[in-house]
């Protein structure tokens, strides 16, 4: 008799502790993947994400004419249209090729929680498998404030971070998406603070409920937990005038799955508690007027990219010409070179001058 397969995905908003998550489970021999994505200097343990599955990801939202920061992507999608079905079978056979003999494996991507409808479809293809989701959960203000970081450092790609409010629809995207695509009773919930705070009781908590040994757990804590990870608590509060419906949204959700995570098991109707008097219409307007400003934003740095693409171009052709210039003086260094050495061997076999060399041999000279 063959077993089901066991597979994991790891969810979450961008900045919310979802690698810390995805560390554990590899700690607990979970096989989430073929090549990582390198540590960087935001997450210098690893990001335990499968570097070509991101990267496949990416490309299936370029297909919808968005990105991972798209906070206003298109909510309904299936992904049962014709124009995914190459994407469908390149996936199918991604996972094949990754976790054929993977009796438990997982991936970790928070592009996932917007594109989990099209990879439950590609699983359930691939596999006789019975999926489990691990939602990482962290203080919206806190994620806000580790991407705005993150677009400081690098407003060419991270965009997102300008505005705190995008970046919180993002957070708000990401996870509501997220809870209407799970199955209630095969979801796991983890926040943050308290993997940082008790991570030994977190990875026990995460073992029982997914069947994972559990003795990678204390080299997960020796290797990846810090104190200095759980910064969130001494930060100051972030200014609220704007979609002040948005914070109090976001802080509802978060409180009310907070209280989950301190559960060993959810059911739908705590999903759907969390979700109660959540009204996604209300924002609909904030989405739009947040959109234009992104769009603006956007264009901006399009403009401003472009003009530094066109004097890098130019500098590259002055470089350019200078070579020519250079390469051109060189070729009429070495023609006077090849010039002056045919005419030294001309002088050399003169007899002249090979009786000369005669008779300095035969003949002391003085200013030898």
């Amino acid at each position: 008799m063959t077993h089901k397969k066991k597979f994991i995905f790891v969810l979450g908003p961008h900045r919310s502790g979802t690698s810390l998550v995805a560390a554990a489970l590899h700690a607990m021999g979970v096989n989430l993947g073929s090549r990582f994505i390198d540590p960087n200097e935001d997450n210098p343990k690893g990001f335990f994400e499968d570097e070509e599955v991101v990267r496949f990801n990416d490309r299936l939202l370029r297909s919808m004419n968005l990105s991972w920061d798209s906070f206003g992507f298109i909510w309904q999608e299936d992904f049962s249209g014709k124009q995914f079905k190459p994407y469908h079978r390149a996936a199918v056979a991604m996972v094949q090729d990754r976790f054929g003999d993977t009796a438990i494996a997982g991936l970790k991507d928070p592009r996932f929680c917007i594109l989990l409808p099209f990879w439950k479809r590609v699983l359930s293809e691939a596999f006789d498998v019975d999926i489990s989701y691990v939602l990482g959960i962290r203080d919206p203000e806190a994620s806000v404030l580790s991407q705005k970081a993150r677009h400081i450092k690098d407003s060419d790609f991270h965009m997102l971070g300008r505005r705190n409010v995008q970046t919180l629809l993002l957070w708000w995207t990401y996870m509501y998406r997220a809870l209407g695509q799970v199955d209630p009773e095969r979801l796991v919930i983890v926040d943050y603070t308290s993997l940082v705070q008790t991570p030994d009781s977190q990875c026990q908590r995460l073992g029982r409920f997914l069947g994972l040994e559990q003795s990678g757990a204390e080299h997960f804590s020796r290797e990846h937990v810090e104190p200095l990870l759980n910064r969130s608590g001494n930060r100051h509060k972030l200014e609220r005038r704007h979609g002040p419906l948005l914070w109090e949204f976001a802080d509802t959700l978060y409180q009310r799955l907070f209280k989950l995570a301190g559960q060993e098991t959810v059911d739908a109707k705590d999903l759907d508690d969390a979700l109660a008097r959540l009204d996604i219409s209300r924002l609909e307007s904030f989405y739009l007027q947040e959109l234009q400003y992104m769009s603006g934003y956007a264009y901006r740095k399009s403009l401003n990219l472009r003009h530094r693409l066109i004097l890098t171009i130019q500098q590259l052709g002055d470089a350019q010409g200078k070579q020519i210039e250079l390469q051109s003086r060189c070729d009429e260094l070495l023609a006077q070179n090849q010039s002056l050495r045919e005419d030294l061997n001309v002088v050399v076999s003169t007899r002249g001058w090979k009786l000369l060399t005669l008779l300095r041999s035969c003949i002391p000279w003085p200013f030898r």
